[in-house]
């Protein structure tokens, strides 16, 4: 199995939750796991893409949490201290006070990151990852 092969179980088959705050709609999170059988520092995701029902979700609106952190998609590239270990899952949140409409949604996570452990003089493996699968919201 190669690299690519991880990315088809990169979006976890969770249900969608919707963020609230008393009855003020914040958003929705997904969940989602490292496309790699090792984990990796977050300074290795080099690009970061969220699309629901096909839409592009603007990157000023994602937030990605992990070990109980949230941080802004611009902030990743800095997280060389912060390690997403395998299997953990990490939380995608939208920023979107309408919410999702209950039922079924597309939700696909686009990722590019390279491998650290591949990085012989400077050059590392670059890896282009997506997942799309068909998640409920729940409630």
């Amino acid at each position: 199995m190669g690299f690519s092969e991880l990315g088809r179980y990169m979006v976890c088959e969770d249900e969608i939750e919707t963020v609230k705050t008393g009855d003020i709609i914040l958003g929705y999170d997904f969940k989602c796991r490292y496309p790699s059988y090792r984990g990796a520092y977050l300074c290795n995701i080099l690009e970061l893409r969220a699309f629901i029902d096909g839409e592009e979700i603007p990157q000023r609106n994602i937030r990605f949490g992990v070990n109980d952190k949230f941080f802004l998609l611009s902030e990743i590239e800095y997280m060389f201290k912060e390690y997403w270990f395998t299997g953990v899952k990490a939380i995608v949140r939208i920023i979107d006070d309408k919410g999702l409409a209950p039922g079924d949604h597309k939700v696909k996570l686009c990722m590019k990151h390279k491998i650290p452990y591949t990085g012989y003089f400077g050059n590392y493996v670059i890896c282009d990852d997506e997942c799309e699968k068909t998640l409920k919201v729940k409630g």
